[in-house]
């Protein structure tokens, strides 16, 4: 499930959470429906004691607590449906049960239960958080049914966060959830209303339902019953267009959709690994020796073989050209004659048009030469496209100047920069210009590329704009074998400009001065060029 982030819209959300559904087995969805089918009955049940002539207040108060712990015990099961789908999306197993996971998941979802019967309807009212409202409690399941590793508080400001995660987007599924549950509802109640006299049609079968006639559709336990069907149907696939989303949002500070990717395809790749190997097993032990006389025999056997026919050479009496090849030639020919002929046609209008050209005889030059028109025409294009290259040429230099005035920003962005196209001091300088300016994170790059020119220089390092980040730092620690505080700085350094040029971790001043303590450290815990490096590295 570890898809491009870049291609994270909304249908795009839709189709994911359908792919997870199909990818999760049947035993997956049923964990759902045990929370959520009693609770279904506990409300028709309850809809049709409150509706009929006997109901006391005390039954009506039992029956509002036993709807209550059906409402938390829906609740816990819809956390570990949406924990189940969240290990599907990341490819990490299912952590360990106990009777403290199993406490937790209750008063979690026993708060969010009660809390949501409240919030909901206010957020309905007010409208404008109502998307994220609604995002907050899906995210809580599936972080609760997951996350063992977090306190229920800071869970809360997890799925808090993750709820605020594209806000626009957020309401356009919101808006799609509601029209495809409103189509499958309308689908069903459609389904339901022909099903009694579908029955009588095919079996013969007389009931109450088919008898009552439209008195069936207008009875408001039917559409009860079509409420919760639909629901019981619709809501896992709700669930998990939120752990999609969920899973998008964390994604994005964490890599973990990567990491998905990564455990499925080393998934993948061990059983033809396991394969390859028992190949690399078996060949030796089924080689064997062959005769050079035998193999000699063998090859001219298979040379006399029919499929090696087209060595002779064509027979004297060559056969006619087949019917195939003989229609083709025909229709090239056809073809050069068209063309012809449009070349002709082409020829003719240029005559009437410039009928002081064709008097001249055919294979001379026109003795009037070109038309007074026709030279106009040329001077006019000619001198349209040297404006067009002049205004080119202009916007070029205009260009190469600006990017002269300001390079610190438009050099420091671009993604084929290597440490060799600047000296240490200028990388310094335009480090310098950044933090200036308060952009620390273009500051932090400039450092960097300048430790590199600087090891570069002392030719500890070898500057080659293919290498990356690990491979200088595996470089210094084989040319430093007997500095670790080199190595522990230059991998400090390495970190933390991977941290916040290739992540979204924010950069601040603090973090540009410790980057430039630890390059002054390791410079000074290098030594000088004229002595020989620890561990006998030149």
């Amino acid at each position: 499930m570890a898809e491009s982030l870049s291609r994270s819209g909304a249908i795009r959300t839709l189709e994911e959470a359908l792919s997870l559904l199909r990818e999760a087995s049947l035993r997956l969805i049923v964990l759902h429906w045990i929370g959520s089918v009693p609770f279904a009955l506990g409300l028709m049940l309850a809809w049709g004691f409150i509706t009929g002539p006997r109901a006391s207040d005390a039954a009506w108060a039992g029956l509002s607590l036993i709807l209550a712990l059906l409402l938390v015990w829906m609740n816990c099961w819809r956390a570990v449906f949406a924990g189940r789908l969240r290990g599907l999306l990341s490819g990490s197993p299912d952590s360990a049960w106990g009777p403290r996971r199993v406490f937790e998941i209750a008063a979690i979802q026993g708060f969010s239960a009660a809390t949501k019967l409240i919030v909901l309807p206010f957020s309905m009212l007010i409208v404008f958080p109502w998307a994220a409202t609604i995002a907050f409690y899906r995210g809580l399941a599936m972080l609760v049914g997951s996350r063992t590793d977090l306190a229920p508080r800071r869970l809360m400001q997890e799925a808090r966060r993750l709820s605020g995660f594209q806000l626009g987007q957020s309401w356009i599924l919101l808006a799609l959830l509601l029209l495809l549950g409103a189509i499958l509802t309308v689908n069903l109640a459609l389904a339901l209303a022909v099903l009694p006299q579908l029955v009588r049609m095919l079996t013969g079968f007389e009931s109450e339902y088919s008898r009552s006639g439209i008195a069936f559709i207008e009875n408001p336990a039917f559409l009860l019953l079509t409420l919760v069907v639909s629901w019981l149907a619709f809501d896992p696939f709700v669930q998990a267009v939120y752990c999609v989303r969920c899973f998008q949002a964390e994604s994005r500070a964490t890599g973990e959709d990567l990491l998905s990717g990564l455990r499925r395809i080393g998934a993948t790749i061990q059983a033809p690994a396991a394969l390859l190997l028992l190949t690399v097993i078996a060949v030796p032990l089924a080689r064997a020796d062959i005769a050079p006389d035998d193999l000699k025999k063998s090859t001219a056997q298979a040379m006399q073989s029919p499929e090696y026919d087209w060595r002779l050479p064509a027979p004297t009496n060559a056969v006619k050209t087949p019917t195939v090849f003989r229609v083709v030639d025909r229709i090239v020919a056809a073809l050069r004659q068209a063309l012809k002929a449009i070349g002709r046609l082409i020829r003719r209008l240029l005559d009437w048009l410039f009928p002081e050209q064709s008097s001249a005889s055919k294979g001379a030059p026109p003795g009037a030469g070109l038309s007074r028109t026709i030279v106009a025409l040329i001077v006019l294009v000619l001198a349209t496209a040297g404006l067009f290259a002049w205004q080119r040429q202009r916007s070029r230099g205009a260009r190469s100047v600006a990017s002269a005035a300001s390079p610190s920003v438009v050099h420091l962005e671009a993604d084929g920069l290597t440490p060799d196209a600047l000296p240490e001091d200028r990388w310094i300088e335009l480090a310098d210009q950044c933090l200036a300016e308060h952009n620390f994170r273009l500051a932090l790059r400039a450092l960097y590329l300048g430790c590199l020119a600087w090891l570069g220089r002392r030719e500890i390092l070898s500057i080659h704009p293919g290498k990356t980040n690990h491979e200088y730092e595996t470089e210094l620690r084989r040319r430093t074998r007997g500095i670790p505080q080199a190595i522990t700085l230059f991998a400090g350094n390495v970190t933390a400009f991977e941290r916040a040029w290739y992540g979204l971790h924010p950069v601040t001043v603090e973090e540009t001065a410790e980057f430039r303590q630890r390059t002054s450290q390791l410079k000074a815990a290098l030594p000088e060029p004229q002595q020989a490096l620890p561990g006998g590295a030149a």
